[in-house]
């Protein structure tokens, strides 16, 4: 015969397979929100001496919208020089880019009068940055988010990711840009394999299956509690 203290442990069982199960799905979908955290991007590029090349800086998310921003990016080096900056016509109202005069860095503001970047959107490219090649060498690219306001009057603050930029020596350039190409494209598979694979395997491979079971294991458990009680 089954005591109370019996249906009790098997109560407190399955509230605890139950918790366990909740845990494991919330810590799942919190892992894959925190993948699309908006960071501001800016490409890599390969460029010659006495020669330019353009990259793009990008907002890889924007989940509340974008109503306008200002960013600084800074050319950490001497091998290259910022040379200009322009605005796709997403942006309405933009302000003139401000290059420094030693070419060193620039600032970007713009505004999206007409909504085009609603909530949601993502790979958003914000402006076009140009450089020119000074010596061959390596240097940085980087991004500084100054301010951004989102769509109903809120602001974000989205991490940053800088660029490269190689400026090679004659007759090099074509095998450089093709193997920065190669490494981008590389890059950009691993970390989608990487942030969305991973993000959904973790979800549909592990955290799904343990909430089933211990849906399951506390169902049983209640069936068979229950069971037993009647044949009493």
């Amino acid at each position: 015969m089954l005591h109370d203290t019996d249906l009790v442990r098997l109560a407190v069982i399955g509230a605890v397979l139950l918790a366990l199960g909740a845990s494991a799905l919330t810590g799942a979908a919190a892992a894959q929100t925190g993948s699309d955290d908006p960071t501001i991007r800016v490409s890599s590029v390969t460029v010659q001496p006495d020669e330019t090349a353009t990259v793009d800086v990008v907002l890889t998310s924007a989940p509340d919208g974008l109503a306008g921003y200002a960013v600084d990016l800074t050319v950490e080096g001497g091998d290259a020089t910022i040379t200009g900056a322009s605005y796709p016509d997403t942006f309405g109202l933009s302000s003139e880019p401000t290059v420094a005069d030693d070419g060193t860095s620039v600032t970007l503001e713009a505004a999206d009068l007409g909504e085009n970047v609603q909530p949601g959107a993502s790979e958003v490219v914000l402006a076009t940055v140009e450089l020119g090649g000074e010596s061959a060498g390596e240097t940085t690219l980087a991004v500084e988010p100054l301010q951004f306001d989102t769509d109903g009057g809120g602001s974000m603050t989205p991490a940053s990711e800088s660029g490269t930029v190689t400026v090679s020596a004659d007759g090099s350039a074509d095998v450089a840009a093709a193997a920065t190409d190669s490494q981008a494209a590389s890059d950009a598979s691993a970390a989608s394999t990487g942030s969305t694979g991973d993000a959904e395997t973790t979800s549909t491979a592990f955290a799904l299956p343990a909430g089933g079971i211990a849906l399951t294991a506390l169902a049983l458990t209640l069936v068979v509690a229950f069971g037993l009680r009647r044949r009493q």
